[in-house]
């Protein structure tokens, strides 16, 4: 029943209570204990004007308590609410019976009471997760920090190592010190690059997605051409399996390049033994499914439920601490620029397997 409904009902019902405390109190007052003091007939009907009025003014102080009371626990679990104090109200046992039913006058604003304590558990939940993130953000930035101080650490090093005099480098170790240089650079842009568009989304920001039309399994062939002449990756193994040899999709190429490259880049990073990558391209109805699984050494349940999530950093004793932490976070948020899902699944020593659904063209 809507309150609305149950409000008018219930001043109905008062309505009669006040009729029927009428019909008793008159009669009685009038015909039973007036004449008992000597006081009948009609000069003292007046009475009955009084009768009338005290009856009423009694039924408008129970009105007002009937309705009133709830209204005012409700504020005061507002207010407590309102000072982030999210415990159950500390006067509940006055809302609810011993039967754990709501008591008759606080049904009236039945659907209230639940909706505030569905919020106060929804925030309750919040300021545990706003506490989570908070703490996850502070050991993100210091390790964010240290990421970036090491690769400038390497940068300083090597190249005060060619600007000192008192050595005489041969070529072939300039270069590699140049070669370390330009390495560590790369890392330190891509890390820049990881956080300025961890900002952008933060903020609410649209990104400028330039959608072109191409052929995606060329374009996954080059992007895979590309991680795989990465030093890093030379010892893993790589296979596409695609069940078109052209298939036109529209998409941002920088920006799915970006996402495929990360998923590549941490199966080559959290992976220090050889691994089979296999990336396969599977058309069902209008979506194109890529699927990226390796045989590699997988992840905790802990880190699969955290993936996607902004600032958290997977680790295990098995395994790496590397990145931002940003990279997955953005990967699913480019992923959804391109109206599409990407889904993980995983288990240790058993592997992982990246799911994205891409719409085709219509």
């Amino acid at each position: 029943m809507k309150i609305q409904q149950r409000f008018i009902l219930h001043l109905l019902l008062g309505f009669i209570v006040w009729l029927l405390l009428l019909t008793f109190t008159v009669p009685l007052v009038m015909e039973g204990i007036l004449p008992k003091l000597g006081l009948n007939g009609e000069r003292y009907q007046w009475f009955v004007m009084i009768i009338i009025g005290l009856d009423t003014i009694l039924c408008i102080i129970w009105f007002g308590w009937y309705f009133g009371s709830p209204l005012l626990l409700i504020m005061k679990w507002i207010d407590q609410l309102v000072n982030e104090d999210f415990s159950p109200l500390k006067d509940c046992e006055k809302i609810y019976s011993r039967k754990g039913k709501l008591k008759m006058r606080y049904r009236l604003y039945q659907e209230v009471i639940t909706h505030l304590d569905r919020m106060r558990e929804q925030l309750q939940k919040a300021k545990v997760e706003r506490a989570e993130l908070e703490k996850a953000k502070r050991d993100w930035i210091a390790g964010i920090s240290h990421d970036l101080k090491t690769p400038l650490t390497y940068i300083k090093g090597y190249s005060t190592l060619l600007l000192n005099p008192d050595y005489d480098w041969s070529k072939e170790e300039q270069r590699n010190f140049v070669q370390e240089i330009d390495d560590k650079g790369t890392h330190m842009e891509q890390l820049v690059q990881d956080l300025n568009l961890a900002l952008r989304l933060e903020d609410s920001q649209s990104l400028p997605i330039r959608k072109t039309t191409q052929n995606i399994v060329t374009f996954v062939q080059q992007v895979l051409a590309d991680v795989s002449n990465d030093l890093r990756a030379q010892k893993h193994h790589f296979e596409l399996h695609a069940e078109v040899d052209d298939l036109a999709l529209v998409f941002d190429p920088y920006l799915l390049k970006r996402s495929l490259q990360n998923i590549y880049m941490n199966a080559v990073i959290y992976n220090d033994i050889p691994v089979m990558i296999t990336t396969t391209l599977e058309i069902q109805q209008n979506f194109l499914t890529i699927i990226i699984q390796d045989n590699g050494i997988g992840m905790t349940e802990e880190t699969q439920q955290n993936l996607f999530n902004r600032y958290y950093r997977g680790t295990t004793t098995e395994q790496k601490s590397e990145g931002t932490g940003l990279g997955m976070a953005i990967v699913k948020s480019l992923i959804e620029a391109h109206e599409g899902i990407i889904t993980v699944e995983s288990a240790l020593r058993q592997g992982t397997k990246f799911t994205i659904t891409l719409p085709l063209l219509k």
